[in-house]
């Protein structure tokens, strides 16, 4: 099989960190370059612009790792190159960009895949595959949590440019690993984004959304980035009719000990991950079901690559691709668009 070409627009920190080590895992692949006015990277071709880098580079896919105001118009003009494209979150600036370019893609014949790649961790393909089993029964209630410690350096470049800040950075994350805990789009939704402070036009640092599914099962994601105590990346609960699976993302090396409740039986419990971990818990019982390397992000990136290559060369509508991405992105709007009402109404 021949190998796939890739070229890369944006060589700032998501392509260093995140896509030239995933890439780096598949040997079918081949990075002929890329294009960012700014940054460049030793051992990576830099062409002088993004329309040389097609025409020269010839790729057979375009990863877009630019700031979200220029998704758009980079993937279109890799769509009309004859390329596929495989794009950063989130996936357009507004929903008129994403129809836009979702008509380019059918017209043209390729492909668009978002780097949604939290399913694909370790550990929260690991609580999937226990849901419906007989320890765990049916997921009845999902619980999303993020502590994140804003300061100058987290807030530089477009991130703390944008007043939708948080949940349009993150959003969709979360809530395309609810549709994968569930299986399912959500029903409705309500949200809350607070601004308590003077001006009120402060980005949104505390995101309160509520998710219902069907069967009167419900999700909660709170992304609070008004905290000042520890960060705390990412961590799931799923409770479900006979056990509790909670996940971790982020290292941790920490022993408990104490006393059970029942009985005043000591115990200790030594927790060590590198990446991440879960646990399915019944009671005080607990067993380890996964845990994430330490590279847990490009190798998440690395086996969503790998699904949307695979995709592609069969013929199929690849993971993550437009028409759920693009109810994804319509989500994380309508999140900010119920906040507003909210706040307006009070």
């Amino acid at each position: 099989m021949p190998r796939t070409r890739i070229a890369i627009a944006g060589l700032g920190a998501a392509t260093r960190t995140i896509h030239l080590p995933a890439l780096a895992k598949l040997d079918d692949v081949e990075v002929v370059g890329g294009y960012d006015p700014v940054n460049a990277i030793t051992g990576v071709r830099s062409f002088d612009s993004l329309e040389q880098m097609l025409a020269v580079g010839m790729p057979d896919v375009v990863t877009v790792a630019t700031p979200p105001a220029s998704h758009v118009s980079i993937a279109v003009a890799a769509l009309e190159a004859g390329a596929h494209v495989f794009c950063e979150k989130p996936l357009a600036a507004t929903m008129a960009e994403a129809e836009l370019l979702s008509g380019v893609a059918h017209r043209c014949g390729r492909c668009v895949a978002i780097n949604s790649e939290f399913p694909y961790m370790p550990v929260h393909a690991a609580a999937r595959d226990e849901i419906g089993s007989e320890r765990f029964g049916r997921l009845l209630f999902l619980d999303i949590r993020q502590s994140f410690v804003v300061t100058a350096e987290t807030e530089t470049g477009w991130r703390g440019d944008d007043p939708q800040r948080s949940f349009k950075e993150f959003g969709t994350h979360v809530i395309d690993l609810c549709k994968f805990f569930f299986g399912e789009r959500p029903i409705a939704m309500r949200s809350r984004m607070p601004r308590p402070f003077r001006d009120g036009r402060s980005p949104d640092y505390l995101d309160l959304v509520h998710l219902d599914f069907s069967g009167d099962r419900v999700a909660q994601i709170t992304l609070d980035r008004l905290t000042r105590a520890r960060h705390s990346y990412l961590e799931i609960r799923l409770v479900g009719e006979n056990g509790t699976i909670e996940t971790s993302i982020g290292g941790r090396a920490q022993m408990t000990l104490g006393l059970r409740p029942q009985g005043r039986r000591p115990f200790a419990d030594v927790d060590f991950t590198l990446g991440g971990r879960a646990r399915l818990y019944q009671g005080e019982r607990h067993v380890t079901l996964a845990k994430s390397p330490i590279d847990l992000f490009p190798d998440a990136t690395a086996k969503l690559y790998r699904t949307f290559l695979d995709a592609i060369h069969d013929g199929r509508e690849p993971p993550n691709g437009l028409d759920e991405s693009r109810h994804t992105l319509q989500l994380v709007y309508d999140c900010y668009t119920r906040a507003e009402q909210t706040r307006a109404d009070a």
